[in-house]
């Protein structure tokens, strides 16, 4: 049994085309895992490389404890059943089944029929044992397949589309098959499909991907009901969800989004709570979402809601028995067939009896609706606001949220008046938060390995070239809350705690770190070099940088015949690399690792003032009450530093900064592929 580990995975082949694009997920061991698209999304050169029959370009795969991008596929103890079946047409079930225990040669005759025999019991194919794959159908093929997957014992299963070649009938039995087999081998599954229906009814995580991107990783549940993007929201459910332009408004406490030539409905705030205010102006255009079972046709709920009730006409009746699909076309002067943007599809009960032309009235069920930036596609609604847009008063160096003050630090001189804060959810602060974990000794991570150099190479070492201070160097305390404010309610959102509050009018969003305290109201404090200001005049004071960017290249310096020290040339300044980061740099590029340009980003508590390191000049001082950054300038390039008690740094001041080795990520600058 074992997880999985994809650290930014890419597969990119010849002509720059990226096939998987930064693939990251954590996979538990004992997961069924489904990865659902479009054809040619990505997914199954993504199982592949988990088999090792594709190279990886860049990342880390880990299965259980062990780093295997180089190891061979026979050596990761991992069965893969294919989706036509691959079996020896010259073998019977028996000697395909154990061909592969065969091969290994630990296990003698005896064992092997035992595990045949276990396997084939479990599948129900044991009187088929002798019998050779051409007088099987093809749900039989597919259970031997799959019991020469089961007899290995592997630590993962992959199946690239399995049921692809099964009718409608045998697929359904075959899902219940192998979701029962799941349950019965206790280990971890990974399956790959275009099948929506597979993914929703065997997956306990679903990855959905679209051109080689992850578009939302979650249970079937969620991506359903919390999609993050309209291409989510289109792909997952059947018949597909309803998209209309639209427009929303605040009135009060509803909203009024007019869509759909012209059509107007209202809804309780409450139900949008989550939606951006920035798109409540009713002016900017928006894609709004229904799914057809959540617009109704039941005159009691028609009745209950009729502020969302529209009357329209029936164009198409799609009866398949269990449910019936209805078109309607809310522009009479559209034919309703089309996906005009102003069709809309339901489901009703086909024991209603319906007719084409019919008019009727239906309801959308307010608390379903979805909305989507009409640029980006991105859920303006999301489960988990990323920013609160909050409007604010200014006066005397506090500012003012609806009741709720909060103290400007002095890097916001701001003068009296009205101004609009761009605050992000994870900007609240609450109590101190814990320190770190302590670090394993000899991780690889952290450890900077290099050797004296010899005389005779002296003329080809490194020039001034650092060793890096350690990890633990960069250690700084997280402040906690110093206001007071109300818990209108907390919502648990897999590992993370989504706080509600209201300033005034406003609902804010908070993701809570674990240290809030219990109870009606908690203690918070605003990160405010996390927030971003907009004055009357429209000028934009933007939040501090939290990520620095340098370019470097990867350098070695001689130290035997076949002996080398390696580091990081960045801004011009050598440091000797931690084994994590060569070990990650070659497995990227290999021989080419020495010719290719690196981007190096870092937040601003990864650097440091010290007595040797890159030489950079303070600009400015920005106080943020808490703690206080300066601006430096690496030639062109600005660098956010996290300003320490013992640093004593002026503007105009050159100084020197290390940077924690350990904590860099390196990009790959040409290709665009994230190496850390």
């Amino acid at each position: 049994m074992a997880s999985l580990s994809l650290k930014h995975i890419y597969k990119v082949y010849d002509g720059g085309v990226k096939a998987v694009n930064d693939f990251c997920m954590e996979i538990e061991d004992k997961e069924f895992i489904v990865f659902v698209g479009p054809s040619g999304c990505g997914k199954s050169t993504t199982l592949r490389m988990i088999a090792g029959l594709e190279e990886i370009t860049a990342g880390e795969l880990m299965i259980g404890d062990d780093v295997v991008n180089d190891v061979e596929p026979k050596d990761r103890n991992i069965a893969m059943v294919f989706q036509n079946y691959a079996l020896y047409p010259h073998m019977t079930v028996r000697e395909n089944m154990a061909f592969a225990l065969r091969l290994r040669k630990d296990l003698s005759e005896e064992e092997i029929m035992a595990r045949v025999d276990e396997a084939a019991k479990k599948l129900d194919i044991a009187q088929f044992l002798e019998r050779k794959p051409r007088a099987l159908s093809g749900g039989q093929r597919q259970r031997v397949s799959l019991g020469r997957a089961i007899v290995r014992s592997p630590k993962v299963f992959l199946l690239d589309e399995p049921l692809s070649n099964l009718d409608a009938k045998l697929r359904a039995q075959m899902r219940t098959e192998i979701s029962k087999l799941h349950k019965q081998l206790a280990t971890t599954f990974i399956y790959v499909t275009h099948d929506q229906v597979e993914a929703m009814t065997m997956g306990t995580r679903i990855v959905v991907m679209k051109f080689g991107v992850v578009q939302q990783i979650d249970t079937p549940k969620n991506l359903y009901d919390y999609p993050g993007n309209k291409f989510v929201a289109g792909f997952i459910g059947t018949p597909q969800m309803n998209f209309f332009n639209a427009t929303l408004k605040r009135d009060g406490e509803e909203i009024e989004i007019t869509f759909a030539n012209d059509r107007k409905i209202r809804v309780p705030r409450e139900c949008l709570v989550k939606a951006k205010s920035k798109y409540l102006d009713g002016k900017t255009v928006v894609t709004m979402g229904i799914r057809p079972e959540d617009i109704h046709f039941d005159e009691d709920f028609v009745k209950a809601n009729p502020k969302t009730a529209l009357d329209t006409n029936i164009g198409i009746i799609e009866a398949l028995g269990s449910e019936s699909i209805v078109y309607c076309e809310l522009d009479p002067d559209r034919d309703s067939i089309s996906d005009s943007g102003t069709r809309m599809v339901l489901k009703v009960d086909p024991r209603i009896t319906l007719s084409i032309d019919q008019p009727i009235r239906v309801a959308l069920d307010p608390a379903r609706i979805h909305l989507f930036d009409h640029e980006t596609e991105v859920s303006i609604m999301p489960r988990v606001p990323d920013v609160n847009i909050l409007e604010g008063k200014v006066l005397a160096g506090k500012v003012d949220f609806g009741g709720v003050k909060f103290a400007l630090p002095p890097a916001f001189a701001l003068a009296d008046g009205k101004y609009r804060f761009a605050v992000p959810s994870d900007a609240f602060r609450f109590n101190d938060e814990a320190e770190e974990a302590p670090i394993a000794e000899g991780d690889p991570k952290y450890v900077v390995p290099f050797d004296a150099v010899p005389a005779e190479f002296a003329k080809k070492a490194f020039v001034g070239a650092i060793k890096p201070l350690a990890h633990t160097d960069f250690a700084h305390d997280h402040i906690g809350g110093s206001v007071e404010v109300e818990l209108k309610s907390e919502e648990t959102i897999g590992k993370i705690k989504l706080l509600r509050f209201a300033f005034g009018d406003d609902p804010v969003f908070a993701i809570d770190n674990g240290q809030a305290q219990d109870g009606k109201k908690v203690s918070t404090d605003i990160d405010w070099k996390k927030v971003s200001i907009i004055g009357a005049d429209g000028k934009e004071l933007p939040s501090l940088a939290l990520t620095n960017v340098l370019h470097g290249k990867m350098v070695k310096e001689r130290t035997g015949k076949k002996d080398f020290n390696f580091g990081l040339d960045i801004a011009g300044k050598i440091f000797y690399s931690t084994e994590y980061v060569q070990q990650k740099l070659f497995n990227a590029a290999g021989r080419k690792v020495f010719d290719i340009k690196l981007d190096v980003d870092f937040d601003p508590y990864s650097v440091k003032f010290a007595d040797d390191g890159i030489e950079a000049k303070v600009k400015r001082i920005s106080n943020f009450g808490a703690e206080s950054f300066a601006t430096c300038l690496v030639g062109e390039e600005k660098v956010n530093v996290f300003i320490r008690p013992e640093d004593k740094v002026a503007a105009g001041d050159t100084v020197h900064l290390a940077l924690d080795i350990s904590a860099l990520g390196i990009v790959e600058a040409d290709r665009g592929i994230r190496i850390i």
